[in-house]
């Protein structure tokens, strides 16, 4: 398909992460393939910011809004990594400089629309059709609210926009996962088409559903989308093209391995420059103590007040060091990971502690992904203030009452993840938001001036 009348050429990107080294690639991706065309649109679907990159840490994203803003975006919608990844008070002021709409129509502020984002956005195009641009993203109930959000859900909020538009084509930007997408195009006869994301798909060359197309690009910018669209007079689709390009088909230029390195550079010398606390001594992370397990164990629970703490060793990256910096906890801590507070009776709290160490033996060497797990592997089950003495469980030291309450500190993955499900289902659980576990360990040495 060449440059002509009633074509329109749209460009996405989603789930980068904050995998700067495939953006120099995209960047270009963008602009030759928007080169000649009068009708480009282009797209970011979420998650493009990940606290993993030290730059993206360092500058709690507003690094990658500056490289979305060289992309030239028509639009983009956030993914959880926004949305979860950042407290409140640093979403609401992550576009401040952005050059782009944020088209988002289910997360709400108080009941009212977020001063940085737009429920729809309508373009039209240089032969008059008219295009509404929805965003949704994917929502947590148990997460968002105690952030200070309000989540819709989404399959009822796009059903009321899809009722109200009069657009000639609309196209929804879904941080929702494959699953959602797949079944909007089963129920909604005008919408026309779906950029995915979320649940890192690939239709390396699109999906037709009835008469709704998808496209979606992986993610870590692994490919990149191109979607081109030919219209009739009376702006009806006859002619689409979906695909989604490996960009390691795409040529690498003298200078990228430099730009991309020095992306790194400037996150670790900015957090470098921030000293956490001076320690007696450096903390391995090796059989049979665990120190530094331990001690990133025993600060939540100080933090949080609770006693008893269950943590796997995997959590705990690298050594810690004497002196510590904000680089060295990233590097330690990498994870966008909170803990959890579980209240149990003693029954549960048995189940429980028998199920961690039974799965966990399997899971020990495993290479865990996602949840917000950055690490190498899953590690070593480590408790403080729960023993274990022959069968006969101790809570601080007494013996657990099988019908008395108990709380527990846990990782939020183990509440989200599939391996633990007498955890998931056990008692109640209170997600401690909003700050990461490194950012607690930061606070507790700062607040104890443990020098």
């Amino acid at each position: 398909m060449t440059p002509q009348e009633n074509v329109l050429k749209i460009l996405h990107l989603n789930d980068l992460h904050s995998h700067f080294e495939n953006y120099p690639k995209i960047k270009r991706f963008f602009a030759d393939k928007s080169a000649g065309f009068s009708d480009v649109l282009r797209f970011d679907v979420g998650d493009n910011v990940d606290r993993s990159h030290a730059l993206s840490e360092a500058t709690l994203g507003q690094a990658n809004v500056s490289l979305m803003n060289a992309l030239d975006l028509t639009a983009a919608t956030i993914g959880n990594n926004e949305g979860l990844g950042l407290p409140k008070e640093k979403l609401d002021t992550l576009y401040a400089t952005a050059n782009f709409d944020v088209v988002l129509a289910n997360l709400k502020d108080q009941g009212r629309q977020p001063n940085w984002a737009v429920e729809k956005k309508r373009v039209t195009t240089s032969f008059g059709m008219t295009i509404d641009i929805f965003g949704l993203t994917a929502p947590y109930p148990l997460a968002y609210p105690p952030m200070g959000w309000d989540i819709l859900v989404p399959e009822s909020v796009l059903a009321q926009q899809l009722r109200e538009s009069d657009a000639d084509f609309t196209i929804l930007l879904s941080h929702l996962g494959w699953r959602f997408d797949e079944k909007a195009a089963m129920t909604f006869d005008n919408l026309n088409l779906i950029l995915g994301a979320h649940t890192h798909h690939l239709y390396e060359y699109g999906k037709y559903i009835n008469d709704t197309m998808l496209a979606a690009a992986g993610r870590y910018g692994e490919y990149v989308g191109e979607v081109m669209l030919r219209f009739d007079d009376d702006f009806q689709c006859i002619q689409s093209e979906i695909m989604a390009e490996d960009v390691r088909h795409l040529s690498p230029l003298p200078g990228d391995k430099e730009w991309i390195q020095h992306q790194a550079d400037q996150g670790h010398q900015l957090l470098r420059a921030c000293q956490v606390a001076q320690l007696s001594q450096s903390l391995t992370n090796k059989l049979p103590e665990y120190a530094a397990t331990q001690f990133v164990a025993g600060l939540m629970g100080d933090y949080y007040h609770v006693p008893a703490v269950i943590l796997n060793s995997g959590m705990i990256v690298e050594e810690i060091p004497q002196t510590l910096t904000l680089d060295d906890l990233h590097e330690i801590l990498p994870h966008s990971i909170r803990m959890v507070k579980l209240t149990v009776t003693g029954a549960e709290l048995q189940d429980i502690l028998g199920e961690l160490y039974e799965v966990g033996s399997y899971l020990k060497t495993q290479r865990i992904v996602g949840m917000g797990f950055r690490g190498k592997q899953f590690g070593d089950i480590v408790t403080i203030g729960l023993t274990d003495d022959n069968g006969q469980l101790s809570y601080q030291n007494n013996p657990v009452v099988e019908h008395q309450t108990y709380i527990i500190l846990v990782p939020d993955q183990y509440l989200f993840a599939s391996y633990f499900p007498i955890l998931k289902s056990s008692g109640s659980a209170e997600i401690q938001f909003p700050r990461f576990m490194r950012e607690i360990v930061a606070d507790d040495l700062a607040l104890h001036d443990n020098l």
